[in-house]
């Protein structure tokens, strides 16, 4: 049978399967296995079976896994729901506060089937950088943070394994930390495009660097309150902040409850909070603390004492969604 007819088939067959009406125990089965009402779960038999385009198992796929999944209490066509919904369910991230539009980067913990950012390079072909955090119990657990492109590779090849259950990907909506070696880009309140913002010569380097440790901060807003920094760092005590000051922008509200820097006039100042961070796992936390609407970048801090400090800040990137004025 050629390409053609196989495909008219399983449309024929989907055809009739969308035509039968589901019985009590079809109904059943969906109400036990997914925690839907009754009503729930009829809709979810129409809908699967009214889907021509949701992924199918193959009858060896099936055969391979018939015995365990039925035990379950599946039969072939709830464990295919069942897939769909595993690649269907939308996932949203608990690291960042207040991210908005589609993430770039996704984490997964390190379990069967990839134990290990090994194992999927091994199995997958692709890579992934290993991320060492907690898990909703405390206890320390490895993770793996991948692009959108690897999520993709690795759903193709779970969807290729019927008996394996995918990974549970979070999406990090983290802000973006870009800053050039050869201009002073980004910089707040600084248009960075002008020539006289670019490095002169080889031997010109701009400060603070992309990977440059310990750097300094300036914090507004939440992140200016000790105990919200201690829990976002996870700190066993309050940090003890510096009052400082940047100028180049100033305030804006987003949402009506968070305060989002922008770029202003040379004279514009903001008065707030200076920390030095020593790690760079506490400034990811807190680049998925501030979300994908911020943007980090470079800044002249004014400490109280008069000093002067280039550093770094969170400025709002998504300035059409700001309150209006």
């Amino acid at each position: 049978m050629d390409t053609m007819e196989q495909e008219l088939e399983r449309l024929a067959v989907k055809a009739d399967r969308f035509n039968q009406k589901p019985t009590s125990q079809q109904i059943y089965r969906f109400r036990n296995l997914f925690n839907y009402s009754e009503s729930q779960a009829l809709d979810a038999l129409i809908g699967f079976r009214s889907d021509m385009n949701h992924q199918e198992l193959t009858d060896d796929q099936w055969a391979t896994v018939q015995a365990e999944k039925e035990a379950a209490g599946h039969d072939r066509e709830s464990y295919e729901h069942q897939r769909q919904l595993w690649f269907a369910k939308p996932t949203e991230s608990t690291f960042s506060r207040a991210g908005s539009g589609g993430a770039d980067s996704f984490l997964f913990k390190l379990r069967e089937p990839f134990p290990s950012v090994d194992v999927l390079r091994r199995e997958v072909g692709v890579t992934a950088e290993l991320k060492v955090g907690y898990d909703e119990d405390g206890s320390p657990a490895d993770f793996a943070c991948v692009n959108r492109n690897t999520k993709h590779a690795i759903e193709e090849w779970i969807q290729q394994h019927p008996t394996l259950q995918p990974p549970s990907f979070v999406p990090i909506r983290q802000a973006a930390k870009d800053l050039s070696a050869t201009s002073c880009y980004p910089s707040l309140g600084i248009d960075s495009t002008l020539p006289q913002h670019r490095a002169k010569d080889d031997e010109e380097t701009f400060a603070p660097a992309q990977t440059e440790y310990p750097v300094l901060y300036f914090f507004y807003g939440t992140l200016t309150d000790p105990e919200e920094l201690r829990k976002q760092l996870q700190l066993r005590y309050a940090p003890k902040l510096i009052s400082a000051s940047v100028k180049g922008g100033y305030l804006r509200s987003w949402q009506k409850k968070y305060q989002a820097l922008v770029d202003g006039p040379a004279d514009a100042e903001v008065n707030g909070c200076a920390f030095r961070l020593y790690l760079s796992a506490h400034e990811e936390s807190l680049r998925c603390h501030e979300g994908n609407v911020y943007e980090v970048v470079r800044c002249l801090i004014l400490l109280s004492g008069g000093e002067e400090v280039q550093g770094l800040t969170f400025r709002f990137a998504a300035v059409d969604k700001l309150d209006p004025l």
